[in-house]
């Protein structure tokens, strides 16, 4: 079972290896430690293993946005982002919660469509060619109070 919590300053190594492997730079090490020290980023893992994080802020219009979304390609389509992003939903204060992809990026698109997000917008000239899709999923209005997850929380 997918286990998650809050990221610490002892995971970060873990979390930039992800990040480097997935990305194919290091060029967000200094963003991830932030997002860390400010308390925005989970990790999932597997016995002592952080096998993928995911980052929600404020950032987009003062509303909460998952920010990344990152597992390691070894765990990659065996349910660990959709527990990240259901943890996520979970944690949520807020009555919305928006994430973004590229339009070329069509495993998140169907993440997103799975979990029952609405495609609210496109951006262009983020990334030449490959314009970014916006999501939005109502979350507290249509919750029951007590969210049935199959992620294990600590």
């Amino acid at each position: 079972m997918t286990m998650i919590r809050q990221a610490t300053q002892q995971d970060m190594t873990a979390i930039c290896r992800i990040d480097a492997i997935v990305l194919g730079n290091t060029s967000r090490s200094q963003e991830l430690g932030e997002s860390v020290a400010a308390g925005d980023c989970y990790v999932a893992y597997l016995d002592t293993d952080i096998i993928g994080f995911v980052v929600m802020n404020q950032s987009f219009f003062k509303q909460s946005f998952i920010q990344h979304l990152i597992v390691h390609p070894q765990y990659q389509n065996q349910g660990i982002g959709e527990d990240l992003m259901l943890h996520m939903e979970a944690v949520c204060t807020r009555e919305k919660l928006f994430t973004s992809t590229n339009l070329s990026n069509k495993r998140m698109q169907r993440l997103c469509h799975k979990l029952h997000y609405v495609q609210s917008g496109i951006i262009d000239n983020l990334d030449p060619g490959d314009p970014e899709v916006i999501f939005c999923k109502q979350i507290r209005r249509r919750l029951p109070k007590t969210y049935p997850s199959k992620v294990q929380t600590i």
